[in-house]
């Protein structure tokens, strides 16, 4: 999000429409049924001998004598009619000027004329809301868009109010308008803009709401998945009450996407993966941040250096007894014991033999003793998707979606697929 103004599409002004015959002034289009009700439209004689030359100028493209002379007009207009006329000639010449500013005060008078008809006035709140914005108007860019709104409700009228809130930083009402704009967009079978969500997202940020932005930003890395989404999204995982597998399963998620770079985060991981078990793994993840230099080990005494060290150490052991466990764990009949052949050979890289072991873990005389199924789904599906077999993937990643500990991390494993 930039620190200025929203970006909103420059305005292209909708010419009010002047109804001239060859020559002769007439009513407007769409105003037969009104005029039945209101007085006759027929211009002053002395108000028609100023507009005759403004059309004559318009007609020759000379604007600015279009311009006044029906400025000219309008110092003599005394009927609602008059009045009109002779703005919508000086509308028409600060449009073809592409004198926004100019042509926004001439609109609102015009508008506001008891000739003028309701849909035509509704056309014109777009443009004068667009304007009044473009120039930091905010309270008049407001009042068109609420207009606008009412008149014609569309997610465009709501985008601009959103505009209008946040460079307020009138956060709260951003919000409502922005939500507002997102409905109408999905009742049109539309999905929400990038934009949009990285709107919400800040004015969340900015009211303290974390579990409303923890939602966006599950929105944003589900349709624009980037380092710096996932990023977010697990800081805010981190500082609620996640649990500690799924974090170190958002981590696996963030590598394997190669999102991650903070060093910070970088630590966590190896911390979680060797408290589950998986040294092979972290130090896999310590190598590979090291290589970034997101991993600094300024001395083997350091947190840093104990980290590598154990790493190293508890690895090396792993590596010496995994043949041995996978055969103990084929012996016996307890599911735990091949989720954790499982885990050892997934560390290594060994996608293949992890899901053997794994899917032994799970057959149904096993996996009575297994601690956390939905763990080991999620590792199965890790596997399946390095493997590059999506639909067993997905299926693994299902079964541990339906697990409320597991489920963020699998909803977001499975966007990946």
């Amino acid at each position: 999000m930039t620190n200025g103004m929203l970006r909103i599409v420059a305005p292209v002004v909708t010419a009010i429409v002047l109804a001239l015959g060859s020559g002769a002034l007439v009513a407007p289009a769409g105003r037969a049924a009104a005029a039945e009700k209101k007085p006759k439209l027929d211009l002053s004689e002395d108000v028609r001998k100023k507009i005759i030359p403004a059309q004559e100028a318009f007609n020759k493209g000379d604007w600015d004598g279009c311009l006044a002379r029906a400025k000219e007009a309008l110092e003599i207009s005394t009927k609602p009619y008059d009045k009109e006329m002779s703005l919508r000639f000086m509308a028409q010449a600060l449009i073809k000027k592409q004198d926004y500013p100019a042509y926004a005060e001439v609109a609102e008078q015009l508008i506001v004329l008891e000739t003028v008809a309701d849909d035509e006035r509704a056309k014109t709140y777009p443009n004068l809301a667009r304007i009044f914005y473009t120039g930091k108007n905010f309270e008049k860019a407001e009042k068109y868009a609420k207009l606008w709104a009412q008149a014609a409700p569309s997610a465009d009228a709501y985008n601009l109010l959103v505009a209008v809130y946040y460079n307020q930083q009138n956060y709260a009402d951003a919000v409502a308008a922005q939500e507002k704009a997102l409905e109408l967009d999905k009742a049109a079978g539309k999905e929400p803009t990038e934009q949009m969500l990285r709107i919400l997202n800040t004015c969340y940020y900015k009211l303290g709401d974390k579990p409303h932005r923890a939602e966006v930003m599950e929105k944003l890395m589900r349709q624009f998945p980037k380092a710096d989404y996932y990023s977010d999204l697990v800081q805010l995982y981190r500082e609620g009450e996640l649990d500690k597998r799924a974090l170190l399963n958002l981590y696996r998620l963030g590598f394997y996407k190669d999102y991650i770079s903070r060093e910070s985060m970088f630590v966590d991981y190896v911390e979680q993966a060797m408290d589950a078990g998986a040294p092979a793994e972290a130090l896999n993840v310590i190598e590979t941040a090291k290589a970034k230099g997101a991993f600094v080990v300024i001395a083997q005494t350091d947190r840093n250096g104990r980290l590598m060290a154990t790493a190293k150490q508890q690895a090396a052991e792993d590596h010496k007894l995994i043949a041995q466990l996978d055969k103990e764990a084929r012996a016996g009949k307890n599911g735990e014991a091949d989720v954790k052949t499982g885990l050892a050979y997934m560390s290594f890289g060994e996608c293949d033999k992890a899901v053997e072991a794994i899917e032994r873990g799970l057959t149904p005389e096993r996996v009575a003793k297994v601690k956390r199924v939905d763990e080991a789904e999620m590792m199965l599906g890790i596997c399946y998707t390095k493997l590059g077999k999506k639909d067993e993937a997905q299926k693994a990643f299902t079964a541990a979606q339906g697990d409320p500990r597991m489920a963020k991390a699998a909803t977001l494993w499975l966007q990946v697929l």
